[in-house]
């Protein structure tokens, strides 16, 4: 709509209803809507306040009409048109990215000897972070309510328990093998080297049982 000076609108009318009506929509428009000097009104309280749909004069509606549609949904409220016009809603789900935890071994891990560590890579950096079992399993069957298309999951399986120089180059390999296999670069320094961390010797867990 074209430009149109101030002093030849009027502003913030209100019908009740049993004035206007909006061809094919609403058969008795109730809200807020706006005249120009020529006469024709509009929904909304200004131009601005949007959508703008011409309103006909009540007088003018004839339901017989040749042309008036066989099936129109006759809407109540001019809130209900507002809300019938949204093609494209905003999403309600809000998408998190994965965050950091440290998964704990149980006695029943140590008694196991390993356990599993979950984590995620950024995908195309070399980032990483450990992360929980649940937001592993999110990230592996692509869960809508977490950022699956940045973030790669992978797991490896820690060694806890037995000789402490054997369990540090088992940890060690593996880290290596991550990062051969998959060219996950830098995910030892990542995990600062700490091959050890969990260890626990065996005697050290059943000398109380």
């Amino acid at each position: 709509m074209p430009y149109i000076p101030k002093n030849r609108i009027q502003t913030n009318l209100y019908t009740a209803g049993e004035e206007f009506y909006v061809p094919g929509v609403i058969s008795n428009y109730v809200g807020y809507y706006y005249k120009l000097f020529n006469g024709k009104s509009y929904t909304g309280k200004t131009p601005n306040d949007k959508p703008n749909y011409s309103l006909v004069p009540i007088e003018e509606y004839n339901v017989d009409a040749v042309n008036t549609p066989s099936k129109i949904e006759i809407l109540n409220s001019y809130e209900t048109l507002i809300y019938s016009e949204l093609i494209d809603p905003p999403s309600s789900t809000t998408v998190y990215s994965p965050q950091l935890f440290y998964t704990q071994p149980t006695e029943d891990d140590y008694k196991l000897g390993e356990f599993q560590r979950y984590f995620c890579k950024k995908r195309n950096e070399f980032i990483y972070l450990e992360i929980s079992q649940s937001e592993y399993d999110k990230l592996s069957q692509s869960d809508s309510t977490i950022d699956f298309k940045n973030w790669n999951p992978f797991q490896i399986p820690w060694t806890l328990t037995g000789d402490k120089n054997k369990v540090y180059y088992i940890n060690r390999n593996i880290v290596l093998l991550e990062e051969k296999n998959n060219k996950f670069y830098g995910f030892g320094k990542y995990l600062r080297e700490e091959y050890l961390r969990y260890y626990q010797s065996w005697i050290f867990i059943t000398k109380n049982h």
